[in-house]
């Protein structure tokens, strides 16, 4: 169901795109983050810290790998792109953290949310010490950490922590549980619909198109590395963790380093790495052979 309502809903977007690009313009796509990583956390069940635990050495290696890995694949294959613009915007997809939607379509799929939350986490200091260093050796500027921290600080920490805080005096479960699962999900439709509105389609993108799909093939292959001997709920996690990185993240960093016109190709990307993760929930979700 959820693959479904995202392929509609990008759809939607991509044909009337007046409505989401008003929203876009008032911090939309922000709140939507927000309730996404909100309704996350207040699902995350009583006992996950003991697991963490457990998981937190393989965890850490998982975050540094793909700190490391995810740039260098970004940057060989934006090698391939023509318009120096479009280049530089799937370069800042490899230094972005890992998407915020990911913890909330782990969830989904019946993934550890507790890790891949960690993961974001993790993910998302690694990114602020390190994508403004990347982005200059690659010919870009610096990218401000102070703003970057504060707009993470709004969309993921506060709702993160209000999330957890509920989920423990509601003991979130049965009916609550649903509850906050059908938030996320409509959470994640409304956000596809408001990226994909950002959609400017020309001649170029078809280039950068396959280019953003062999990126999310490269970072999910590595995902499946990095995942090699985990539960499978745990296994989700890193998965869906390391193969999508934040689109809006990437946006900002984007427009900072090299110009608002090497922000253009997030929105594609934006689109294709939900609908990964939609396919990936999808195939998680299903029960073992």
């Amino acid at each position: 169901m959820l693959l479904a309502l995202v392929v509609a809903a990008a759809i939607l977007g991509w044909a009337v795109p007046g409505p989401a690009r008003s929203l876009d313009r008032h911090q939309a796509i922000n709140a939507v983050l927000a309730a996404l990583v909100f309704a996350s956390a207040s699902t995350v069940p009583a006992g996950a810290g003991s697991r963490l635990r457990a998981l937190a050495p393989r965890l850490s290696v998982v975050v540094i790998t793909a700190a490391v890995a995810l740039p260098a694949a970004a940057f060989a294959l934006s090698r391939l792109v023509g318009p120096a613009p479009l280049r530089d915007g799937v370069l800042a997809i490899g230094v972005a953290p890992a998407e915020v939607a990911s913890v909330a379509i782990t969830g989904i799929a019946g993934g550890e949310a507790a890790a891949a939350a960690v993961l974001l986490i993790a993910s998302t200091l690694i990114c602020v010490a390190a994508a403004g260093p990347i982005l200059l050796v690659a010919g870009g500027s610096g990218v401000p950490a102070t703003r970057v921290l504060a707009t993470l600080a709004l969309v993921v920490g506060l709702p993160l922590l209000a999330g957890l805080l509920l989920g423990r005096l509601t003991a979130a479960g049965g009916r609550a549980g649903d509850g906050f699962q059908v938030l996320a999900i409509v959470a994640v439709v409304i956000l596809v619909w408001l990226v994909s509105g950002q959609v400017r389609l020309s001649a170029a993108y078809v280039a950068l198109a396959a280019v953003i799909v062999a990126l999310i093939v490269t970072s999910a292959a590595i995902g499946l590395l990095l995942a090699r001997g985990l539960q499978r709920p745990a296994r989700t996690a890193v998965l869906l963790s390391v193969s999508m990185r934040d689109f809006a993240v990437a946006s900002g960093i984007a427009a900072a380093a090299f110009g608002p016109a090497a922000a253009a190709p997030l929105g594609i990307y934006g689109v294709l790495v939900m609908a990964w993760g939609a396919l990936a929930a999808r195939l998680a979700a299903r029960p073992p052979a």
